[in-house]
């Protein structure tokens, strides 16, 4: 059997099995039990568009909103996939190939750190990954920020193998092909994405002309260019045929779609945000959004491990040295990564909501640090140091778990200790932005069927209010403004109200009702107005 050892520790490769068996079944569990989002029908529904547009022709029989701002790719993937499941269970197969998708990212990040490092951060990493709540939340109902992080992270990781195999034509021709229906694939969801390849491409540069090509002279620039242009027209193509609206004029109509969405009539998203407590204009957040994110939805473990990481990385130098490679140039490209991601809000003239999802394609980067401050600590558990970090390291870890599990399957909600009182967390960020608890939160109702209910919602998608509300047998319902209904089905979504910035929360005063809690935080809440 094999084995990998670290002093008094070994886990072997059974262990590891059941372990990743364990974290997969659980994932399928909550993709399966979790409730549609506010616009998982629509892309499917756009990717169905793209996909009968393409085999008629050229025929659109209906028009949605906003679809030409993106190329559709994914989508068409992701309706073409739904179709080999019964149409009743279009949202729960819907789950499922997105959670594929997410899971593979995982298993990306756990090749990029054996590529880096060694096979044991790898595993560390996938773990700390998988569990790592903004991403576990998302895996399985985002079928837009998870695609991008899988993208990026398989991008990255098909670079690395280039780079060392340039010299072989087929294996180089795979890694341009591939990279090329990945960059189209991700693109064609957020274009902003191709900024998020910044810092893969300074490491590239300083791979090619200074590591490879200045220092080892084995590094062809003239191949390189070629197969730029070879993955540039995959990358094109791609983008461009299941980019149905700029079929009319495909040189000059993306230039012009992509030109407005950076001026300041476009909008696209959420048009508040609540960031600790703080109020804002989703075009105008705060300067350090991603790093108050990171600190106040991180697990515990996690933090405390950048500071272990950090502290025995200057004064055990040697181990790391010792262990990896030019660990110094490869820990700076992980720190650039991060620092890059920080940077985005002083430049990004875009708006930015719903927490860390637009940038979840950081999280499987984040992970990494800790993933060799734990290797540390392993392979020197018999220093008394590194024993007592790895104990409260491993108490804080237990205690997330609890946590973790308690607010099944909605993991995307998860906020640290450095929050404070539970019960108003609702005032420090925004929890349900999904309203994926909406499902649960009908289900748990019984109004007075003898009686008209008069609803409106706040924060919610009406559409999936009223499917919820039929599907559990309710027919005596009709939805109003707020100021004529009886009953407001809510998130603690951010609103404009009085003047001011708030959350539906705080602005509708009354009873509630029902509602969907976890870990004593309301998600979702059915309110009578008084």
């Amino acid at each position: 059997m094999k084995v990998t050892n670290f002093k008094n520790f070994q886990i072997n490769k059974k262990s590891n099995n059941i372990i990743l068996f364990i974290l997969i079944s659980f994932s399928v569990y909550t993709a399966l039990i979790v409730g549609e989002t506010w616009d998982e029908s629509y892309e499917i529904l756009r990717g169905k568009v793209t996909i009968e547009y393409l085999f008629s022709l050229g025929q659109i029989d209906n028009y949605i909103s906003d679809r030409e701002r993106n190329s559709n790719l994914y989508y068409s993937i992701l309706y073409f996939l739904t179709n080999v499941f019964p149409n009743k269970y279009q949202i729960e197969s819907s789950h499922l190939i997105n959670l594929f998708f997410s899971i593979s990212a995982i298993f990306g990040l756990g090749k990029i750190c054996r590529e880096l490092f060694n096979k044991q951060v790898g595993n560390i990493a996938f773990f700390l990954l998988f569990i790592f709540p903004i991403f576990f939340g998302h895996m399985a109902f985002n079928s837009k920020n998870t695609i991008l992080a899988f993208s990026h992270v398989w991008i990255f990781y098909l670079i690395l193998k280039y780079l060392k195999n340039q010299n072989d034509k087929d294996k180089s021709s795979k890694y341009i092909l591939l990279i090329g229906i990945l960059t189209s694939l991700a693109t064609g969801i957020q274009f902003v994405f191709i900024g998020s390849l910044i810092p893969i491409v300074i490491f590239c540069f300083l791979e090619i002309f200074i590591y490879k090509k200045i220092i080892n002279n084995i590094f062809s620039v003239k191949k390189l260019l070629i197969d730029l242009i070879k993955c540039f027209i995959i990358f094109y193509s791609l983008l461009i045929l299941f980019w149905i609206d700029v079929h009319p004029n495909i040189i000059s109509l993306p230039y012009t779609i992509i030109s407005n969405m950076f001026s300041d009539d476009f909008w696209v998203g959420w048009s508040y945000n609540l960031i600790n407590g703080n109020y804002y204009e989703s075009s105008n957040v705060s300067k350090l959004y991603i790093l108050v994110n990171l600190i106040y939805k991180s697990p515990e473990f996690i933090l405390l491990l950048y500071l272990i990481f950090f502290y025995f990385m200057f004064t055990s130098k040697e181990f790391f040295k010792k262990n990896f490679s030019f660990f110094n140039y490869k820990l700076s490209l992980i720190i650039l990564f991060l620092i890059f991601a920080n940077l985005l809000p002083f430049f990004l003239n875009f708006p930015i909501y719903d927490g860390m999802r637009l940038f979840l394609w950081i999280i499987p980067y984040f992970c990494i640090i800790p993933a060799l401050a734990i290797f540390y600590l392993l392979e020197n558990f018999k220093n008394i140091k590194a024993k007592i970090s790895l104990f409260i390291s491993f108490s804080l870890f237990i205690y997330f778990l609890y946590n973790f599990f308690s607010i099944t399957p909605y993991q995307y909600t998860y906020l640290n200790v450095f929050n404070g009182n539970k019960e108003k967390r609702y005032q420090k960020f925004e929890n349900d932005y999904w309203g994926a608890s909406i499902e649960e939160l009908v289900k748990k109702s019984h109004f007075n069927e003898n009686e008209l209910i008069k609803l409106s919602t706040c924060g919610v998608n009406p559409k999936l209010a009223k499917k919820y509300l039929k599907k559990n047998g309710y027919i005596n319902f009709v939805f109003v403004d707020a100021e004529k209904s009886d009953y407001l089905i809510m998130t603690n979504r951010t609103i404009f109200s009085e003047n001011k910035i708030s959350n539906c929360f705080d602005v509708y005063k009354g009873v509630d009702i029902f509602k969907v809690q976890r870990d004593k935080v309301s998600l979702s809440v059915i309110r009578k107005k008084i």
